[in-house]
């Protein structure tokens, strides 16, 4: 089984993927770690370089690599829904890791300047992608409280299949 954690930068992806991963048995894939190790660059040096377009073509083309067989939680990166192609390549299940603006603010300022952000604010791309992530979405959980928590409601989501 394939579980995508979908969200906004600074929702918490990464974190909740290692510690739900581990839960489960499951092999941890960062999606932009992919990206990066395959480019040879930091996301943000190919977003300075080559812009978000390219970005957003090698991220479908790191979902296309993902391997077909096996367990697997898979962090995207924040605009994964850009594209609409990215839901179709998404095989399994969907989580959007809903979290409060005010939170990530909170989150983001001991974190590394995302791209985007020197750009847009975070109610700009909030506003831009929230129905997009409700779209790719096979469930909604809150991410706003307890990171052990928050992977307690995903292992009984995936335990009861309350998903589908």
């Amino acid at each position: 089984m394939k579980i995508y954690l979908i969200g906004m930068p600074g929702s918490g992806k990464t974190t909740i993927a290692l510690k739900l991963a581990k839960a489960l048995g499951y092999t941890y894939i960062d999606l932009d770690g992919m990206i990066e190790k395959d480019a040879h660059l930091f996301t943000e040096e190919i977003f300075e370089k080559y812009g978000e377009e390219k970005f957003r073509a090698l991220e479908t083309n790191a979902l296309k690599n993902c391997p077909k067989d096996g367990d697997y939680v898979i962090a995207c990166g924040g605009g994964i829904v850009t594209q609409k192609e990215n839901k179709a390549l998404m095989n399994g299940v969907k989580f959007y890791l809903d979290t409060d603006i005010d939170i990530i603010k909170k989150r983001l300022e001991q974190d590394y300047q995302r791209p985007l952000l020197k750009e847009k604010t975070l109610e700009q791309l909030f506003d831009e992608r929230f129905l997009k992530y409700q779209d790719f979405a096979d469930a909604i959980v809150s991410n706003n409280y307890d990171i052990e928590q928050t992977v307690k409601v995903l292992l009984n989501y995936i335990k009861n299949e309350e998903y589908k």
